[in-house]
């Protein structure tokens, strides 16, 4: 399932002295199964573009297509675009109003009409998927888990509806190592072996510079890099634009600019430690 954005434009509290542009003339196609990754600057409308993906905004211009329909074009496609995209916020609370993880996670479900059998059975696999035991789990109230259990019972939240589509903004922030791979490992295998396509918000491109597909920069609403994320991260027009570059990167832009011949776009340490131990021998 393929999303497509066509000279989108979106304006925060237009025809007002507040006005500031949230989006500005963006295109965009993220394919079937691509995971892509999303940076920028704070203000530069990162979230502001997720929240367009599955009509949480409407844009002031252009069109949001899923798979060549308009998401806006009947109150019934908006709806089908609300199941297939699933959106985690950020923070995690922003997201859960359940009293039980079980109610939390059957949301979805219930609102699309799936009998109450089907959505115990996908209450169950969602939270088995996210690495949440479903009878330890299902009566808990979701206040009381930790910042990295909120976080897998909203994503359990969003699996459950069996969408195609998942969209995550900054997920692992605030999370301790071990819940950050948790849950990176759980997006890589609903990729790899399931194929959802991915959209990954974060600033901290390390932790997935292997793992997405491609890159997407944002400045001031408009688009400033996109393509693979090897190349976009050494491209020298992203400097500038405070962003978390990788160390890997910013050693092998160092050596370029002195000459030396660099194979490929290392990202990680493993990666332009090979190549520094090549250049010596």
């Amino acid at each position: 399932m393929s999303i497509t954005l066509e000279n989108v434009s979106f304006t925060y509290a237009k025809k007002t002295s507040f006005a500031k542009h949230g989006l500005n003339g963006i295109n965009l196609n993220i394919s079937d199964g691509e995971w892509l990754a999303v940076m920028g600057s704070t203000g530069s409308g990162k979230s502001t573009l997720l929240m367009h993906l599955n009509g949480l905004l409407r844009p002031d211009a252009g069109r949001v297509l899923l798979d060549g329909t308009d998401i806006h074009s009947t109150p019934r496609t908006l709806k089908e675009a609300r199941q297939k995209v699933g959106f985690v916020f950020q923070y995690p609370e922003h997201q859960i109003f359940g009293n039980t993880v079980f109610e939390e996670a059957s949301y979805g479900p219930e609102n699309y009409g799936y009998p109450s059998d089907e959505t115990e059975k996908r209450v169950k696999l969602a939270l088995g998927t996210v690495g949440l035991d479903y009878n330890k789990y299902k009566d808990r109230s979701p206040h009381q888990l930790s910042g990295g259990e909120k976080r897998r019972v909203a994503l359990a939240g969003v699996l459950a509806s069996g969408p195609r589509i998942i969209a995550l903004d900054e997920p692992t922030a605030g999370m301790d190592a071990i819940g950050r791979k948790m849950l990176i490992d759980t997006i890589t295998r609903l990729n790899r072996d399931m194929g959802i396509t991915v959209i990954w918000v974060t600033h901290e491109i390390s932790e997935i510079a292997t793992l997405a597909d491609t890159l997407l920069i944002l400045d001031r609403g408009r688009v400033a890099g996109h393509g693979p994320l090897r190349e976009i991260l050494a491209d020298k027009l992203i400097e500038g634009l405070d962003l978390d570059i990788p160390l890997a990167v910013k050693i092998a832009n160092c050596f370029r600019e002195r000459g030396k011949v660099i194979e490929g776009h290392p990202v990680t340490l493993e990666e332009i430690e090979r190549e520094i131990i090549r250049l010596v021998i």
